[in-house]
């Protein structure tokens, strides 16, 4: 025999409850009783047995709200043709791919840590960090030079060869702008 709690989700689901009307008649029954017997609950009661009222009846005779337009976008309907052994298939998919680019972006963060002498999982912002208890800001470690050379090269090249402002340009409120580097 089903619990009230499985009967009661079924008919809010929108599916029938097991053994039809009685089921019915006896949820209608239970939810009176539970608004009678706890004044507290009467108003979840009365909400209830409105959403039971409402969902027995065909989709056309709920009335719908006149001059108001749902802002909220209709959900996505799924297609009961695909299988789930597919749609399976097509989530390993996708997480084989997430965790491939996981590795490369990994990867090139270690590398970057390094070159900037830096903790390569938290970038000192994690007090917490098994590896330098947040201490590991750029700079807390040896800098790899060849490595430095090879990641920050060619950015620090294109720095040296921008033109460069003759004076520091204040704003009104006292601070440099340094636009120009």
């Amino acid at each position: 025999m089903s619990s009230m709690t499985d009967i009661c989700m079924q008919m809010l689901m929108g599916g029938q409850a097991p053994n039809g009307l009685a089921a019915m008649a006896n949820l209608k029954d239970k939810i009176t009783q539970l608004a009678q017997s706890n004044p507290r609950l009467a108003p979840l009661a009365q909400q209830l047995q409105e959403r039971l009222a409402a969902g027995s009846r065909p989709v056309e005779d709920v009335p719908e709200q006149a001059g108001e337009e749902s802002a909220e976008p209709e959900p996505e309907i799924l297609d009961p043709v695909s299988t789930p052994e597919g749609e399976a298939g097509r989530l390993k998919s996708y997480a084989k791919s997430m965790y491939s680019e996981l590795k490369i972006m990994r990867a090139r963060n270690r590398r970057l840590a390094e070159a900037l002498g830096a903790c390569h999982l938290c970038w000192g912002e994690d007090h917490c960090c098994e590896y330098c208890a947040g201490d590991g800001g750029i700079g807390a470690f040896l800098i790899n030079p060849n490595l430095f050379t090879e990641v920050v090269g060619p950015a620090m090249e294109q720095v040296r060869q921008r033109p460069r402002l003759a004076k520091s340009q204040t704003t009104n409120k006292g601070e440099g702008n340094h636009a120009g580097l």
